[in-house]
């Protein structure tokens, strides 16, 4: 079995490690938090939850608790709220809680998992600052944005969601790449014009603000694509959607971005480079420079 833990438990932390509770992915979490009390409590919660199915071990403990672990799982930091309209304007706040962390993940021995947000950046900086391999430090939000595009042409075409076969690349953010030149429903292509791609896309975008604007933040949603992440690694294959610092996969370098990756055991296997029609390739380009420029700018 398998030990992952926690940094930062608030709502969106402690529902994914639900998640691995109640399906006995793991055998031990460890919850390490600021509040230390948040992470008591949210660790007897969960393991009273789980008792009549699995026998999982959950505790709060410190980054001494780290050793061993498989996996950690990092959403700590300041979450997206209404007044907060893009994720970029975290950066500054949550810049330097990375920063902390990631220092202390130095000779971490399994896969690093990030979604704090401005995410690409932020996995960005727990790479540098961990030292540890770009392979073993991934984060998530394009499956994410997949789900939700899926969902939006589910509706849009009238049709189940597991009809439909769709992704996005890129930011995680305003830039994001929606993947119209390979998008199936019920396995038949589908031709998009410009006017609805960027039609469509605005419509993607809003998706999160809407849930955060009626129930002040996302929290399902991201917690089941990140478990799907941990499940893939765990059993060591699956493919995936995650941020990965690019070593000259789609003439990137210097940026962690969303793109098609191989997981496993040892985090990234392989990083799939798609043919990217010229719309998509812009806006690819777009959000690589954007994230660039902020990075360069922290």
């Amino acid at each position: 079995m398998a030990k992952i833990a926690f940094i930062g438990v608030g709502s969106l932390g402690s529902c994914i490690a639900f998640e691995a509770a109640a399906n006995g992915i793991a055998d031990q979490l460890v919850f390490i938090d600021t509040n230390q009390r948040l992470a008591e409590g949210q660790a007897a919660d969960i393991v009273q939850s789980a008792c009549l199915e699995n026998d999982v071990e959950v505790m709060a403990g410190d980054y001494s608790d780290l050793a061993g672990s498989d996996i950690a799982v990092i959403s700590a930091g300041r979450p997206r709220t209404p007044e907060i309209k893009t994720r970029l304007e975290l950066a500054q706040v949550n810049y330097p809680i990375i920063k902390s962390i990631s220092e202390r993940l130095k000779g971490f021995g399994g896969v690093v998992i990030t979604l704090t947000n401005p995410m690409d950046i932020c996995n960005y900086f727990a790479w540098k600052f961990s030292g540890l391999e770009r392979e073993r430090v991934i984060g998530s939000g394009s499956l994410l944005d997949t789900t939700r595009f899926r969902a939006l042409l589910s509706h849009m075409f009238k049709c189940p969601p597991s009809h439909v076969s769709a992704q996005v690349i890129g930011e995680h953010g305003d830039s994001q790449v929606p993947l119209f030149s390979r998008v199936r429903i019920a396995g038949e292509r589908k031709e998009f014009d410009t006017a609805q791609r960027e039609n469509i896309t605005m419509q993607l975008l809003t998706r999160a603000m809407e849930v955060i604007a009626k129930k002040g933040s996302t929290i399902y949603a991201p917690a089941r694509s990140t478990y799907c992440m941990i499940e893939n690694v765990l059993r060591g294959k699956g493919g995936s959607i995650c941020s990965v610092v690019l070593e000259g996969e789609y003439g990137q370098r210097g940026v962690s971005i969303g793109a098609p990756v191989e997981l496993g055991n040892k985090g990234v296997e392989k990083v799939k480079e798609l043919a990217l029609d010229p719309w998509e390739k812009a806006r690819f380009e777009k959000g690589a420079a954007v994230l660039k420029g902020e990075i360069a700018r922290l």
